[in-house]
């Protein structure tokens, strides 16, 4: 063998040593590429999952809570989501329309004829019935609709005027609360029940009517639901108009 063919036996071990090397280094650079690659999804992972979260919180914590609404505030009646006004003779179960306040051409009682309920005690009736004159003026009053309201509430308190300056004033606690309706006492009681508040006037005979208010949780929309002796039953829509001070 001669000095040349030494000299590349030599060099052979070292040539293999080399690209054995430079494999494993294309290897870990294709290793480390790997895990590069992984830990920058993970991040972009983590980033849209922390996004989503924020998002999450932020519409939970503008969502309305669930419990007791505060109705205060200058309500507009929406015709179109609304029951239009009742019209016809009285149901089976009410008291006859005749003996209440005289009417206007349209069905309505004219203004005149009703005297504001300003929150000072009235006297009761020595029996404690319902007037039917009064009963009839107050499902009148409740047939017909107001076509705005204005209501503060403060609970235990809640006063509701409504276009006509017909203000009635009552207590959510389940009080006996007296109105005055033309020249006779009508007396109601208010509770909640969840977050509708139901007002039940005493209308004689074992019959009532029935008023139940409620809020809309996303359009924040006051919904008044009437039922009346005969079991009819009339929904109205108001829409905020503007805001008062809530305590």
């Amino acid at each position: 063998m001669t000095s040349g063919d030494d000299v590349r036996a030599k060099r052979g071990p070292r040539s293999a040593e080399f690209g054995v090397l430079a494999v494993a280094l294309v290897l870990l650079e294709l290793v480390f590429s790997s895990s590069h690659e992984l830990m920058r999804r993970w991040c972009e992972i983590t980033c849209v999952a922390v996004g989503v979260v924020s998002t999450a919180a932020t519409i939970y914590a503008q969502a309305p809570r669930t419990g007791r609404p505060n109705f205060s505030g200058a309500w507009t009646l929406n015709r179109d989501l609304s029951d239009p006004p009742v019209q016809g003779p009285a149901g089976p179960n009410e008291q006859s329309r005749g003996g209440g306040a005289p009417r206007g051409p349209d069905g309505a009682v004219p203004r005149s004829q009703f005297r504001a309920y300003r929150g000072a005690p009235d006297r009761l009736p020595a029996s404690g019935a319902a007037v039917p004159g009064a009963i009839d003026e107050l499902i009148g009053e409740l047939r017909d609709g107001s076509p705005s309201l204005t209501v503060s509430h403060a609970d235990p308190v809640l006063t509701v005027t409504d276009a006509r300056d017909r203000t009635r004033l009552f207590q959510t606690n389940g009080q006996p609360n007296p109105h005055q309706i033309g020249s006779a006492t009508v007396v109601s009681t208010t509770r909640w029940d969840g977050d509708r508040l139901i007002t039940d006037y005493d209308a004689g005979a074992g019959r009532r009517v029935r008023i139940v208010y409620s809020m809309t949780p996303f359009t924040r929309q006051l919904v008044e639901q009437v039922t009346l002796p005969g079991g009819q039953t009339i929904k109205r829509v108001y829409d905020p108009a503007r805001s008062i001070r809530r305590r």
